[in-house]
């Protein structure tokens, strides 16, 4: 395995302020801290040239362990080998052969234009000229940036700006890529065309990569696995596919009075987890929000004749189960655990 990872917690530590003057000497004299647990024993191991989806709300702990992985920062507890190497060494060896892009952080320089950023780059790693040469002209021409490598950094939009990231990232080729929310921000054309570049990538030089993103098609077009945080702890590794449970429908209905949840779990005897309030189809009254049933195939027509009998619909519909609706719904179960 390329990289394994056991019983890893981190937890962080902060300073409490009570409100006013006195906490502001409270905090200087008796301090009281906080802690919180955003890794609580994950343990998973990733096999050489996949490409893995980790996912979870904010807060789930997604970046920190991505932070532990590229080693800048360490676990609380456990263990994580990366290559071979414990990442928290900061190994000279190690560092040439991983990389870690985060979407919402610059990592080249600003001012200089990204030929210079990348001349840079290429002394740092030791990159042979001819080589250089070489995968720059490969990654440059793989996300159509060309025309702008004499372009200031700072003068691109947001979708070229992280096209310029991303090179600046593997041109040293790193077995090991972390990618954090790397298409955040992106509009539609240019996260297709990142995404395609990481597919290519992947498949080419069998590099292996760990992908967080909120964007589910970033996930079911990439990752041939997924791993799911919640709350610092691992809930899902498999298959995407998996999520889906065969035979999961999502039955869509439109009342004319819209009845609570807590009627509707009443009257149809489902857990509150599987009843949702959907998004306005028409306009921005309460009126026009579907009510989302999660539930088998063989289910439909009890639910049915139990919302029939209780209350009036306006209409109804059936769709097939999604990757998204799924994550969405892990998501709401977080949310109403931590209330």
């Amino acid at each position: 395995m390329i990289i394994e990872v056991k019983d890893i917690r981190r937890s962080f530590r902060s300073t409490q302020k009570e409100e006013g003057w006195k906490g502001a000497l409270g905090l200087l004299f008796r301090p009281k801290y906080q802690v919180h647990e955003a890794l609580k024993g994950v343990s998973f191991s990733i096999e050489p040239g996949s490409f893995n989806g980790l996912i979870g709300a904010n807060g789930a702990g997604k970046t920190t362990l991505l932070k532990i992985l590229s080693g800048l920062i360490p676990p609380s507890s456990g263990s994580a080998r990366v290559l071979g190497y414990d990442p928290f060494q900061r190994n000279l060896d190690f560092r040439k052969k991983i990389a870690l892009v985060m979407g919402q952080k610059a990592q080249l320089w600003w001012d200089l234009p990204a030929r210079d950023a990348f001349d840079l780059l290429r002394a740092i790693y030791e990159i042979p000229d001819r080589l250089y040469q070489e995968r720059l002209h490969t990654l440059t021409e793989l996300l159509d940036v060309q025309r702008l490598l004499g372009t200031q950094i700072r003068r691109l939009s947001l979708g070229e700006r992280m096209k310029m990231e991303l090179i600046g990232a593997i041109l040293h080729w790193p077995s090991v890529i972390f990618l954090d929310e790397p298409t955040i921000g992106l509009d539609v054309l240019a996260a297709h065309k990142l995404r395609e570049f990481l597919r290519v990538f992947n498949q080419r030089e069998k590099a292996t990569i760990i992908l967080t993103s909120h964007n589910m098609d970033d996930i079911e077009r990439l990752c041939s696995r997924v791993l799911i945080l919640r709350s610092g702890e691992m809930i899902y590794d498999g298959h995407p596919q998996g999520l889906t449970q065969e035979g999961e429908r999502i039955l869509r209905v439109r009342f004319m009075t819209p009845p609570s949840l807590d009627e509707l779990q009443k009257a149809t005897g489902l857990s509150q987890h599987l009843i949702q309030l959907g998004e306005p189809e028409t306009d921005n009254t309460e009126e026009a929000r579907p009510v989302l049933f999660n539930i088998k195939q063989d289910q439909i027509v009890s639910v049915l004749q139990a919302v029939i009998s209780r209350f009036q619909i306006l209409d109804m519909g059936i769709e097939e189960q999604s990757l998204e609706k799924v994550i969405q719904r892990i998501y709401s179960e977080e949310k109403a655990g931590s209330v």
